[in-house]
């Protein structure tokens, strides 16, 4: 077998290099600078109130970040860099303009600018990589997520990025710098070729060796791909945290409801005068003292107790400090919107803090601390992907306009995640948001008819007693409450009134603060019991 001889590569075709002045490259260099430094001063003016937002939702971050190192201040040194940026910025934005008057000082004036930022730019990025390995090692979230080497990556690219792409743009405006017919353009001084021509020259033909060049790209691009774009892929969906119960005991009958009864009034005595006419009209029924006084009864029979909420007892099992025995130490109570097809199908939830409102209610009621510092959401498809003892007590559907279609695999997905110990919670923003729920249950569940929940089931009775069933609010969908029930317990839960909107904080939605109570109070009576739903199938699984 013969080898064929590689044609040699002709002089013409990579020497061929401009080296006369262009006042026209030198221009696009000063424009290019102003707007390199309007980007640099974008950092310097927005950065610290981002870092700021982001160390106020992490509070074990900003502790971690306060006492590192050996007693360096990370957050301190974040800041100095977002002003060691307005000075690079400033310094470019000087350069800029007087490089528009060509000459050997401005020329160098626009090199000092260009090596500042280089320099505040490699802190930033050396301190954003040490700060999220930081967290990494100590175990720390964000927003409520543990973080894994993968994370951790897309993390820190999250955060460098722009950084990255600015240096990546200062390269480029530095190679053109370093080009004769740039450099000829301000000093007047013709000659050889420069540093800066070779690269962009090499760029544009892949180089002297063509297959050198090549590899070379190829092996970025796999870096890239290995370290950046695939682990940024997998942030987007496919992957799911096993749901955390808190672990312990606590009596299922906690005396979170109080009875409130009537006060006793004196019987009164009737005395008849003996030449009395007898009267013959007969009362309403309606309207006599005994209705009126069992009328008083049933109205106060429960009352929630809001001293006795706070005692943190909620759980299963009997004892006195709360918990689920099928729980785990390392907890934390999260809240999980399933995403489907139609148009706000959040309900505006996300905006609002909706959920996250409600996990903090939750956790002052009940004691159990550890929640999620941001709501969730995802799509029905990744139930399936939950493990057997982890997957979420309740998940969260609602929205308000009509659903859409959902397939019959992710139907299927929902059905099985139901009948193994998990409960839906519906929730409806409007009319046809109603309707398409509705439909979505004869879909799921064609053997199982939705019925309505008695105002004297257990899910209303602790740890908050509703006599009445769960209140109507806005009513969407009717005035009651339905349900789909599977071996005697509640699998969904469907309220047809909007309980979320009394969840968004103030200012968003306009409600009583009863009504805001009522529905804090209905949701936590959901999600206990839920607990316990989920404590007894993971139970029968263990065993």
């Amino acid at each position: 077998m013969t080898r064929t001889k590689q044609r040699p590569i002709p002089a013409f075709e990579v020497d061929e290099i401009p080296t006369n002045p262009s006042p026209f490259k030198a221009r696009v260099i000063s424009v290019a600078l102003i707007m390199l430094s309007s980007l640099a001063l974008g950092i310097w003016h927005w950065a610290p109130a981002a870092l700021d937002a982001f160390l106020a939702n992490n509070g074990q971050i900003a502790i971690l970040f306060s006492d590192f190192g050996s007693g360096n201040h990370l957050t301190s040194l974040l800041k100095t860099c977002f002003q060691a940026f307005g000075v690079a910025g400033a310094l470019c934005l000087i350069a800029g303009v007087l490089s528009l008057l060509r000459n050997s000082i401005t020329y160098r004036l626009i090199g000092v600018s260009l090596i500042a930022l280089y320099l505040v730019l490699a802190g930033y990025i050396a301190l954003t990589w040490h700060g999220a390995f930081s967290i990494l090692d100590n175990k720390a979230e964000v927003d409520g997520n543990p973080m894994d080497k993968a994370t951790t990556l897309v993390f820190w690219w999250k955060v460098a990025w722009p950084c990255l792409a600015l240096a990546a743009y200062s390269f480029w405006l530095h190679v053109m710098l370093r080009s004769r017919s740039v450099y000829a353009a301000f000093s007047g001084r013709a000659g050889a070729p420069m540093k800066g021509d070779r690269v962009l020259e090499d760029i544009r033909t892949h180089g002297r060796d063509p297959r050198h060049r090549r590899s070379l790209y190829a092996s970025v691009f796999l870096h890239l791909l290995l370290i950046v774009i695939i682990p940024y892929i997998l942030s987007l969906g496919g992957c799911v945290e096993a749901y955390k119960v808190p672990q312990g005991s606590g009596n299922p009958v906690v005396a979170m409801v109080k009875i409130v009864k009537p006060k006793k009034e004196k019987k009164k005595t009737l005395t008849l005068r003996p030449n009395s006419a007898i009267i013959f009209e007969q009362p309403d029924l309606d309207e006599t003292e005994v209705d009126q006084v069992m009328e008083q009864k049933t109205q106060l029979t429960y009352v929630a107790d809001p001293s006795n909420a706070k005692a943190g007892k909620m759980g299963k099992g009997g004892g006195t400090e709360g918990g689920w025995p099928e729980g785990m130490d390392d907890y934390k109570i999260r809240f999980i919107r399933l995403e489907h097809g139609g148009a706000g199908w959040d309900d505006g939830m996300n905006q609002t803090g909706a959920d996250v409102n409600f996990l903090r209610a939750f956790a002052q009621a009940t004691g159990f601390k550890k929640i999620a510092s941001s709501g969730e959401s995802h799509s029905i498809a990744l139930l399936a992907k939950y493990p057997d003892d982890g997957f979420p007590p309740f998940v969260y559907l609602t929205g308000n306009g009509s659903m859409g279609s959902v397939s019959s695999a992710d139907a299927k997905i929902l059905r099985e995640y139901c009948l193994k110990g998990g409960m839906l919670i519906g929730d409806a923003g409007s009319g046809n948001f109603h309707r398409s729920f509705l439909q979505l249950m004869r879909q799921v569940f064609p053997d199982k008819p939705m019925s309505d929940v008695p105002d004297d089931d257990m899910i209303y009775q602790l740890p908050y007693g509703f006599p009445d069933g769960a209140p109507a609010f806005w009513a969407h969908g009717g005035r009651r409450a339905l349900g789909v029930k599977h071996e005697g317990r509640w699998c969904v839960f469907y309220h047809p009134g909007d309980m979320n909107d009394a969840w968004k904080s103030q200012g968003y939605t306009d409600v009583t603060p009863e009504m805001r109570d009522a529905a804090m109070n209905l949701g936590i009576n959901l999600v206990y019991y839920s607990f316990n739903q989920w404590n007894d199938a993971v139970q029968k699984l263990r065993k």
